[in-house]
């Protein structure tokens, strides 16, 4: 029993101790706010700055096309590797079903550089980045809609009647 009250003493000298640590210059601890009220000033939450915006908007769409880009490329080696074995019947086969995923990745590249370009062009009104670093980044993105987005597929013409 008396080890039970020693430690309900010392709990309760600790808590003590840790309210006159926790009390400001003037001896009173801030409370939580817990009302219906406003929190202090130092809690708002602020707007992202529009360069932060426009940034984070063309390096995910531009990080977007360089991962299907790289997809494409190894999609785009296992769809000829399929045109040679000639497994279809100008409607159905693996090379065919393997196009149609190609042709929506190369519509997802180009929609991501179109966001690319509009952010950066965005980026550039309003003078958020160094002209060099923005010219980089929409020439890369210009270059994968180019090499991806805009390729045209060989078609064997005696596998489509």
């Amino acid at each position: 029993m008396n080890d039970q009250n020693g430690f309900i003493r010392h709990a309760a000298c600790l808590l003590f101790g840790a309210g006159l640590l926790s009390s400001g210059p003037g001896g009173h601890a801030a409370a939580a706010d817990l009302g219906p009220y406003a929190p202090a000033p130092q809690y708002t939450v602020a707007e992202p700055s529009p360069c932060w915006e426009f940034e984070q908007s063309f390096s995910s769409a531009l990080g977007s096309i360089r991962e299907t880009a790289r997809l494409f490329r190894s999609q785009d080696r296992e769809f000829h590797r399929l045109k040679r074995i000639r497994e279809n019947d100008g409607y159905v086969g693996p090379d065919i079903s393997l196009n149609a995923v190609m042709n929506a990745e190369q519509i997802d590249v180009s929609t991501k550089a179109t966001e690319v370009s509009i952010s950066v062009d965005k980026a550039r009104q309003w003078g958020c980045f160094p002209p060099a670093r923005l010219n980089r980044i929409q020439n890369e993105a210009a270059r994968i809609k180019q090499t991806v987005g805009e390729r045209a597929f060989w078609t064997d013409p005696r596998t489509f009647w």
